[in-house]
């Protein structure tokens, strides 16, 4: 027998998708493997994940873990591994708001979790439990009965890998995770045999022995403090439900949708999302959920406008009423007056998909003074191709690729690739798009015993592809062959000099070579670099005689410049946007694509933020790349402003001493040349001392 202690470090604690991981690497070996509280409260069988959910195990939580078996060693080192790497799982947590109190029109607060408006109708929607009858069986059918619950459980698993492999098509891997976790329910001894159990001792018919063993393990989860670990315990509701449903042979009923249709529901379950026809769906509301609900991560993926957490909406609603889901303020407003449906249709500046979206201006904007302004979509899902068209974008500025990774080191085949960059090519018609490569590190690759200890510095993005050729070459030959069926580039990220340019060049030039010799039907492609760090700043000219195109990715190169993580809130403060150091980076990328006579894609929050948007023409960029609702906002704005006024600022920028007097300037400058277009709301607000 062997043992360590440890403790739960990931942010999400032992969730779904971390104990469907564990279950995973648990079930390889022979050996039996134990989770244990240190404080006594509880065990669990490594293999089983519903025994690990039990567990309770938010982050800070101290476990032991026990093997024992021909294998114990190995087993043990592996799930520690694991769980040093925090099953690679990084979320964000926020909270929510509730309601405010009822004007003449029902205004009702939540949490959004989109960045969008729609003005709709309600449609009610209620999954609710199903009523469930005990009945008695007779000894003689108590097999028959077991064979029914059985029965249930094979046809739930066909629906779910249905639905997982929808989910993977439209929102990507990344997000299809939750339906594995089902998957894994449905396998779970745990849950099977306990049913069957029941079934037998107590003569129970199937449909009564799932709800009680169902409620069981629900009331488990209502007894956890951890938000995020509670909510885990619809994924096992919706479990359930789904045997009952194949037991009863009722089936998922689902109204047809009209085409402004806002579902409004006390919950949705992320099954029931994934097999709604969401053409028609503009937004969701319901009463319950929080930032981390599995419900939300599935609304951001299909970039559904969403508010949740509304406790009471669902009660107040008749099917018809109007509607207006305000998810940037996390507001709902249920029988909206003439005068607000008139506010917000003159004032929403992002619609939605939809009639407001299909009806975007397209092509190039131009200011007044002339400029040419080319605003191109940022998309990472191949459900957000058809924004593209929809916001009027300039072809597809930044597709990020790295859903077509799955963990751990798992990738499409080159086939799978091939279609989606295909798909892509054809949405982005004749402005093209640009693929970037693999932007990965140490969260992907199975051989990696550790997590590196700053990966924001460690062998990521070219470097990973670098080390892990096959992968680049996979990625590489299907991009190649896609470029044939639509006008498709690639871009290398994070490249610190001119050294990593041709060594990814070189990859690339022996698989156009390789596929010639194969006699595969392709297409060269321009090659651009991501410019995102300062050696890359430094040396831009020398890169820009060896690449087609550059492209400024602003997040990272803040972060780089300022040596502040973007994604740890203790340094927040420090990461400024507009530091003069930034403005200069961006001003000399600029200055030495001009000089090499290359284009340069500006993307990242800046572009799509107006204000900054205005300092980035005024620097002298002429080619923005965004999410794709953002850019009639965009548009909107650098069609009132003059390229000139915007150079004058942004020369006065350049030589501020610190953040604060660019920010200064910025407020100043921009109210006094432009009020209409700038409130004080969409400016920066004066800096918190770090004092």
């Amino acid at each position: 027998m062997a043992e360590r202690r440890l403790q739960v470090t990931s942010r999400l604690g032992l969730h779904a998708r971390a104990a469907a991981n564990l279950v995973r690497v648990a079930s390889k070996f022979k050996s039996s493997l134990t989770l244990q509280r240190v404080d006594g409260n509880a065990e669990a069988d490594a293999k089983s994940i519903l025994s690990i959910l039990t567990l309770a195990a938010s982050r800070g939580t101290d476990l032991r873990i026990v093997a024992s078996g021909v294998d114990e060693q190995e087993a043990l080192d592996a799930v520690v591994g694991l769980f040093s790497r925090d099953f690679d799982e990084p979320e964000k947590l926020d909270g929510g708001e509730h309601f405010s109190p009822a004007t003449q029109e029902l205004r009702c607060k939540g949490l959004g979790v989109s960045d969008s408006i729609v003005i709709g109708r309600v449609l009610r929607l209620q999954e609710g439990t199903r009523e469930v009858y005990r009945a008695q069986i007779a000894e003689a059918d108590l097999e028959r009965e077991r064979r029914r619950f059985r029965a249930a459980v094979r046809l739930s698993r066909r629906q779910l890998e249905a639905i997982k492999d929808r989910a993977e098509k439209e929102l990507g891997r990344g997000n299809a995770y939750i339906f594995d976790a089902h998957l894994l329910f449905l396998e779970d001894a745990k849950l099977t045999r306990d049913v069957e159990d029941y079934i037998v001792k107590q003569r129970s018919n199937a449909e009564w022995a799932a709800k009680v063993v169902g409620d069981r393990l629900l009331s488990i989860y209502t007894q956890i403090n951890d938000e995020y670990l509670r909510e885990r315990g619809s994924d096992i509701e919706d479990v359930i439900q789904r045997l009952l449903a194949n037991l009863t042979g009722e089936g998922p009923k689902y109204p047809n949708l009209s085409e402004d249709a806002v579902i409004v529901s006390p919950d949705l379950l992320p099954s029931t999302i994934a097999e709604l026809n969401l053409n028609h769906v503009k937004a969701i509301a319901t009463d319950a959920g929080g930032w981390t609900s599995h419900m939300a991560i599935i609304a951001r993926g299909l970039g559904l406008t969403a508010v949740i957490g509304l406790r009471d909406l669902y009660h107040r609603t008749r099917t018809g009423d109007q509607i207006i889901v305000d998810a940037r303020r996390g507001e709902v407003i249920l029988h909206p007056a003439a005068s607000t449906i008139e506010q917000y249709q003159t004032t929403s500046q992002s619609p939605g998909p939809g009639p407001e979206a299909a009806d975007a201006e397209s092509g190039p904007v131009v200011t007044h003074d002339g400029v040419q302004i080319s605003l191109r979509a940022n998309v990472e899902l191949p459900a957000e191709f058809q924004a593209v068209n929809d916001f009027g974008a300039c072809g597809v500025g930044l597709f990020r690729s790295e859903f077509l990774l799955s963990r751990p080191g798992m990738m499409r085949s080159e086939e799978q690739q091939y279609e989606v960059y295909k798909s892509l090519a054809q949405a982005a018609g004749e402005y093209g798009a640009i693929v970037r490569l693999f932007d990965v590190g140490g969260e992907v690759g199975s051989d990696l015993k550790e997590r590196e200890r700053n990966p924001a510095l460690g062998l990521r993005a070219v470097r990973f592809g670098l080390r892990n050729k096959e992968i680049m070459r996979t990625q590489v030959r299907a991009i190649l062959r896609a470029a044939s069926a639509g006008q498709l580039s690639l871009v290398i990220p994070m490249v610190a000099d001119v050294a990593d340019v041709r060594l990814a060049k070189r990859v690339i030039d022996e698989e156009v070579e390789r596929l010639g010799s194969e006699q595969k039907e392709f297409s060269e492609v321009r090659i651009g670099a991501m410019i995102e760090v300062p050696s890359a700043v430094l040396t831009a000219e020398k890169i820009a005689s060896e690449v087609d195109f550059f492209e400024l990715g602003t997040n990272d190169l803040v972060q780089y410049t300022l040596a502040v993580d973007r994604g740890n809130d203790k340094v927040s403060e420090w990461f400024r946007t507009l530091h003069p150091s930034v403005l200069y980076g961006i001003a000399r990328t600029l200055q030495a694509a001009r000089e090499a006579s290359i284009p340069v894609i500006v993307c990242g929050e800046m572009a799509s933020t107006p204000a900054y948007a205005v300092l980035l023409v005024g620097l002298g960029t002429i080619d923005l790349s965004m999410i794709p609702a953002l850019i009639p906002r965009v548009r909107g704005v650098l069609s009132q402003i003059s390229a000139e006024e915007a150079r004058e600022v942004a020369l006065r920028c350049l030589n501020a001493a610190t953040a604060d007097e660019v920010e200064e300037l910025v407020r100043n400058e921009f109210r006094s040349r432009w009020p209409e277009l700038f409130p004080a709301n969409t400016l920066p607000k004066p800096h918190q001392s770090h004092e």
